[in-house]
């Protein structure tokens, strides 16, 4: 009873949230802004001065999805009480397509930042932000909420409090599958990259000066050249990027696993040059070691207050203040889009319900096409890699590097290649729709393989477990937990992917395929409110459906049943 109770108010949790988001998409529809496009060169000089700021863009927005991410992820896992309220927010946000939104973020940031360049790159960084945050917050609540209880119940004895205890148990323990996380997140963001600084609002279209931006515009004025030393460039930062930075992140990180056994090998991943690279970076932090040591005495000072009877009152009464607000500003939302109700109960018709469901429908299709075509070969790949641990070790880092590059800058090279055999624009519609999806299941699949506890294989193969037995019996119950993870992200990917795929303006010709992404996109520049407000909230219901009634029944029943214990 009391969990069908739950249930009922997350329900009407998310609904209230998605109705909030659609007020909000609405409320900023109609607004008229004037941006002057940011990119006025397309050579090779520009070139260094354009990577600079992508990067500068993917690093704020990593570090504000990073803050965010460890206040969310902790504050949730440390009460049921705010869980309850925290957990059906997160899981709306990640779910709900946030380009569909993303028009009406850039004239929020505009209509709030006086300076409007401004406002369009915070709107670029926000982009970035929400395509990074939601599984790096969701891996930290989940690393918290699966401590084992044995190394809980050893701190509880000691009763370690404050910096301590964070310092101590807590960080560490999210620690690996934030690092995982952010590898994932950062390869979302060159995903994205092309999204943020290349983007329509209505009749209009921006440009600001980034790598993404250079590669498409050199892409599309025929300038090929140019677009291969843009893509060259970007492979060389995420290679450099990947051996320098993530690469001994991941391997340092493996330090702070409770799953480790005994007879398993530290694998050295990293590169000599890399190491003496990080020495480097070590002698120069101890230097600010007693600056560190100083903040980290202040805060154990403030760990002693926070115990105190006045800060528990603060902060209770600080917290309450930001539920109000946000519960004030979601009313506020919805009280405005209920005042124009009327008007849009006028301006919506029959027709736009029938079109909405119709490009629907088309959707779903190439979605489901382009997810099929992923299960095809990520499934075989992810157990190949499994079987061949050695050449595994050539081949992720390969495919990482791929899947960190953004289809969205070669999609003009797709378009004029396919544009030649017949429906050539539904191939690349699927085509582009499939690079959104097909690096979740691969990742999510092979990391399941991986995960199998060492014991269980070597009992395994004590039995001669060969083939399909062994895929049967070992793999396939290994990798189904990870493959619904991977089935759910990849499915988000593909409807975020379908604003981009669906519909796109080249050298001021419009390419579309009938589709709820290009309902968005042409109601959007038509000025058709009604048929977007209907498009928009059609496309949310049914992701919100699908969720609740067929990917968390099943997620539930198949970790439940399948899953590994160690």
């Amino acid at each position: 009873m009391e969990e069908e109770k739950i249930r009922a108010e997350n329900i009407f949790l998310e609904l209230i949230l998605l109705l909030a988001l659609i007020s909000f998409a609405y409320l900023f529809y109609k607004k008229e802004i004037s941006v002057n496009s940011f990119v006025s060169t397309l050579s090779v000089k520009a070139l260094p001065s354009y990577t600079l700021r992508s990067l500068t863009r993917m690093t704020l927005a990593y570090l504000f999805a990073l803050i965010f991410s460890i206040a969310y992820g902790f504050a949730a896992a440390t009460s049921e009480r705010r869980a309850r309220i925290m957990l059906p927010v997160l899981d709306i946000l990640q779910s709900v397509p946030i380009l569909a939104f993303f028009p009406a973020a850039i004239f929020f940031f505009i209509a709030i930042i006086p300076n409007k360049s401004i406002g369009v790159e915070f709107a670029s960084i926000f982009l970035i932000f929400t395509s990074q945050v939601w599984n790096m917050a969701f891996g930290i609540y989940e690393s918290l909420t699966t401590i084992p209880d044995y190394v809980r119940e050893s701190y509880n004895f000691f009763d370690p409090r404050g910096i301590l205890k964070f310092k101590r148990l807590l960080f560490p323990a999210t620690i690996p599958k934030l690092i995982y996380n952010s590898m994932i997140s950062w390869s979302n963001g060159w995903y994205f990259l092309v999204a943020c600084e290349i983007f329509a609002v209505g009749n209009a279209s921006y440009r600001l000066a980034g790598l993404g931006s250079f590669i498409m515009e050199t892409a599309t004025s025929g300038k090929i050249s140019l677009t291969l030393l843009g893509i060259l460039v970007l492979v060389l930062i995420i290679v450099l990027i990947d051996l320098f930075i993530w690469k001994p992140l991941s391997q340092w990180s493996r330090r702070f696993r409770y799953d480790i056994t005994p007879g398993e090998k530290e694998e050295n991943e990293v590169w000599d040059v890399v190491k003496i690279f990080w020495r480097a970076v070590g002698n120069v932090l101890r230097k600010l070691k007693p600056a560190a040591e100083k903040l980290e005495s202040s805060f154990s000072k403030f760990s002693k207050i926070k115990h105190s009877k006045n800060f528990k009152k603060f902060t209770m009464i600080l917290s309450r203040i930001i539920f109000t607000t946000i519960i004030a500003v979601t009313l506020y939302l919805i009280y405005r889009f209920a005042l124009a109700t009327p008007h849009l109960i006028k301006e919506i018709s029959l027709s736009d319900f029938v079109i909405s469901f119709k490009g629907l429908y088309f959707s779903f299709m190439r979605l489901l096409i382009a997810y099929l075509i992923s299960l095809g070969w990520t499934v075989p790949v992810a157990i190949l890699m499994f079987y061949h641990p050695q050449g595994a070790k050539v081949i992720s880092p390969a495919l990482q590097i791929i899947a960190s590059i953004p289809a969205v800058s070669i999609f003009p090279l797709f378009l004029y290649y396919f544009m030649r055999f017949p429906h050539g624009l539904e191939i690349t519609a699927i085509i582009l729709i499939l690079t959104g999806m097909q690096w979740y299941l691969l990742f999510n699949i092979y990391g399941g393989l991986k995960a199998i506890p060492s014991d269980m294989r070597e009992v395994v193969n004590s039995f001669g477990l060969k083939g399909g037995l062994k895929f049967k019996r070992l793999l396939l119950p290994a990798a189904l937990p990870s493959l619904m993870t991977g089935t759910i992200t990849a499915w988000g990917g593909g409807w975020n992917t379908l604003i981009i795929a669906e519909y796109i303006v080249l050298k001021g010709k419009i390419y579309s395929v009938e589709g709820i992404g290009s309902l968005l996109d042409a109601s959007l520049s038509e000025g058709k409110e009604g048929l977007f407000i209907v498009s928009l909230s059609l496309m949310v219901l049914t992701i919100f459906l699908i969720n609740h009634f067929v990917y968390r029944p099943l997620y539930n029943k198949i970790s439940d049943k399948f899953r590994m214990e160690t």
